[in-house]
């Protein structure tokens, strides 16, 4: 029986330099795994069900944040569906791999090197019988509904559903790869920007185009937000964001420091004006708490999202951008186990 399926994403940060990759994993591996190519969402239900009726014990994704993020919430969906069925499935060990631009859930689980190597690595401890050290990491489950009238149900690890921190991901991509210094970058501009903005005296010494760049990062998003069942009493926010672990991006940015704790989503929430994120700078950048009039920065069990008539909430999650919604519920999700492991 293989022990682990191998699900690689070609065109994910990392593996677009790399058009062997899946000859690489398929050596790592041996007749201990099955490794499957996906170039689309659509086909990875497929794959996982080929997993699942293999009966592999553990799932590598050779792919970054935005992989992961798929195959979790595809296999949940399938996972959930033999359950009804009666089938006596549960979640597999889950291998998060360094094949993206960011990695920070595989950095958070303490994963260390490519996914070839790794896979190399959880081979030999397996077939060998030796104990693997695991890391427990909660998830959180995003149900919503579009515009469209379409439902939502993804698991995950992190969303920045509105204010600037969406909207960094859209000025991310734009331009490749993205980085430590592209996240600087954009933080970087959006900063001179506001201050140019709100600053008598500085207009005439930063570019319009800054200023320009600032109003489009922290326009606020216009929603009714509920924290465990208690509406926050403003309703425009510059950031609004909320976490199932504590997250690591790219160096620069730090943030959910309570949900290093298990069972525990963090929560933040910031009102008022761009400067208000601003002067947080060093807090986004350090973990420490927020501070302001308008703001939420706690622990929560449940948090409702509903925008305003005539608005949408685009979220990111995981670093994958969805867009058109009018309602999101997140709550907790499964909690997984993960191999602690470094390339062999």
């Amino acid at each position: 029986m293989p022990a682990l399926g191998v699900l690689t994403n070609p065109h994910s940060g990392k593996n677009r330099k790399h058009p062997e990759r899946r000859r690489a994993l398929e050596r790592a591996v041996g007749r201990h795994g099955i490794v499957r190519e996906t170039g689309d969402t659509d086909e990875l239900g497929a794959v996982l069900d080929e997993f699942i009726d293999a009966g592999c014990t553990h799932w590598v994704c050779d792919g970054g944040d935005g992989t992961l993020h798929w195959m979790l919430s595809v296999g949940d969906e399938r996972l959930r569906a033999r359950r009804e069925r009666g089938d006596d499935v549960v979640w597999p060990s889950v291998v998060p791999g360094n094949g993206g631009s960011i990695d920070f859930v595989a950095h958070r689980a303490g994963i260390r090197g490519d996914a070839a190597g790794v896979a190399r690595a959880l081979v030999d401890r397996v077939v060998g019988g030796a104990p693997l050290e695991t890391v427990l990491l909660d998830t959180m489950r995003v149900r919503g509904e579009t515009q469209d009238g379409e439902s939502f149900d993804h698991l995950g690890f992190a969303s920045a559903i509105g204010g600037i921190a969406q909207r960094v991901f859209g000025k991310l991509y734009e331009r490749r790869p993205v980085d430590a210094w592209s996240i600087a970058r954009v933080l970087g501009k959006s900063t001179i920007g506001a201050l140019a903005g709100h600053t008598p005296g500085l207009a005439h010494l930063v570019p319009d185009e800054l200023r320009d760049y600032a109003d489009e990062m922290f326009a606020p998003a216009r929603a009714k937000v509920e924290i465990d069942g208690r509406l926050l009493d403003f309703d425009r926010f510059v950031s609004l964001q909320v976490g199932s672990i504590d997250i690591n991006l790219g160096g620069v940015v730090r943030t959910f420091r309570l949900a290093h704790a298990p069972g525990i989503l963090h929560a933040q929430a910031v009102g008022g004006e761009a400067l208000g994120v601003v002067a947080n700078l060093p807090n986004l950048v350090l973990g420490t708490p927020i501070w302001g009039r308008e703001v939420f920065d706690g622990a929560a069990s449940t948090m409702r999202v509903r925008a305003e008539p005539g608005e949408c909430l685009d979220p990111v999650i995981d670093g994958e951008m969805f867009r058109g919604f009018v309602e999101l519920r997140i709550e907790r999700g499964p909690t997984l186990e993960i191999p602690r492991l470094r390339a062999s």
